[in-house]
């Protein structure tokens, strides 16, 4: 049986037991007990605290730790060296010289994968430790292979670096009743579009708004209603209202949501609609699409990769308004059900965290059988 440790440098320093770690990060973790009895597997963290403990049949080892770029953390790989494993997935990009000493102090009999989690390639010295990091890594696990353009223009990731793709979470987030879920968040549109995410430049709110301000005078009984942690643009939002009545009395601004009450939200919505410019992956849109919220989202690798292509949703090139508006004027007579179903039923089949734990344990054969390596995208 393969035995595989997934290793995480970056320190969890707000928490002060392991039961707090898996509770909050879930959406990264659920998938674990799904590989119980396919590959021996045990999480290594790092954290304020030390503890060794089994949670749902998966061993944790949590190691006092710091994130300090330029620290090494010794006691942890002792531990990693007498585990003796044949794969060790490291979580992330950011810490390339506690990944150099991995390799050098515990050896090389086992591949070493890194998982991207978002972020870009460092510059300067950093991005060079990187490179080295990089190169004493056997394959990288990216949401899509297309995130990986970045770090091979760089040359930090050889160009025929061996890639898969695996999600890095799913949700356990549940379709409630339409009726219900309108009652509850008081949704009142002819269709109801919803925003989930950060009012930066990145999400794009503005667009997605100059889009949807155009949409209302075709369908003027529509409503947005936006739910943001950040309001680093919300005075260029404001002041777009105060250009348009309309389109300010057609979004509710709905602000932070309690992440129990979210799935209420979804299951409300028609569609879900993102105007993300890139990302590492797409926590929202799994959550939409698992309460059977049809996406609206933009044409970038991850997005791509979780709705199949567009198979189950709808993309739209970042930052086009006229494409995002036109595509808002398609969907209008569209039978919403029947898309809110097959929605469902793709997730379902594909974007589970059963489906994460098999696509990992297919990775670590692969990347244990001697064949010729050759990016899988």
């Amino acid at each position: 049986m393969i035995k595989l440790v997934d290793l995480t440098y970056y320190a969890h320093l707000n928490y002060t037991h392991a039961a707090q770690v898996k509770e909050n990060h879930s959406p990264a973790l659920a998938f674990a007990p799904y590989l119980i009895h396919k590959i021996d597997f045990c999480f290594v963290k790092h954290a304020s605290f030390e503890e060794h403990v089994v949670m749902d049949g998966v061993p944790y080892h949590f190691f006092k730790g710091c994130n300090r770029f330029w620290s090494i953390t010794l006691k942890t790989h002792r531990f990693i060296k007498k585990l003796k494993p044949d794969i060790i997935l490291v979580q992330g990009f950011i810490f390339p010289l506690q990944v150099i000493f991995l390799r050098l102090f515990c050896g090389r009999g086992f591949k070493i994968m890194i998982q991207h989690h978002g972020g870009l390639p460092f510059s300067g010295i950093k991005g060079w430790l990187q490179k080295i990091a990089c190169s004493f890594a056997d394959a990288f696990i990216f949401t899509a292979a297309g995130n990986a353009g970045a770090w091979k223009r760089r040359n930090i990731i050889k160009q025929d670096a061996l890639i898969f793709e695996l999600l890095e979470a799913s949700t356990n987030f549940k379709q409630q009743d339409k009726q219900i879920s309108k009652t509850r968040t008081q949704m009142t549109g002819e269709i109801n579009l919803l925003w989930v995410g950060r009012l930066n430049a990145n999400k794009d709110p503005m667009a997605v708004l100059l889009a949807f301000m155009q949409y209302l005078k075709i369908k003027p009984t529509a409503k947005l209603y936006m739910i943001y942690q950040s309001e680093d643009m919300i005075n260029e939002v404001m002041a777009l209202f105060a250009s348009s009545k309309p389109l300010a009395n057609a979004v509710v601004l709905v602000g932070r949501v309690a992440n129990e009450e979210l799935p209420y939200w979804y299951s409300a919505a028609d569609f879900y609609i993102s105007g993300s410019h890139k990302e590492g992956s797409g926590y929202a849109l799994l959550e939409a699409m698992a309460c059977g919220c049809v996406p609206l989202v933009t044409n970038i690798p991850p997005y791509q990769k979780i709705t199949g292509n567009g198979w189950c949703g709808f993309l739209y090139p970042p930052g086009d308004v006229n494409a995002l508006a036109r595509l808002l004027y398609s969907v209008s007579n569209v039978d919403r059900k029947k898309l809110s179903d097959d929605v469902l039923i793709y997730f379902h089949q594909h974007l589970t965290f059963k489906n994460i734990a098999d696509d990992l344990v297919r990775i670590c054969e692969q990347i244990m059988t001697p064949i010729q390596a050759s990016t899988l995208e």
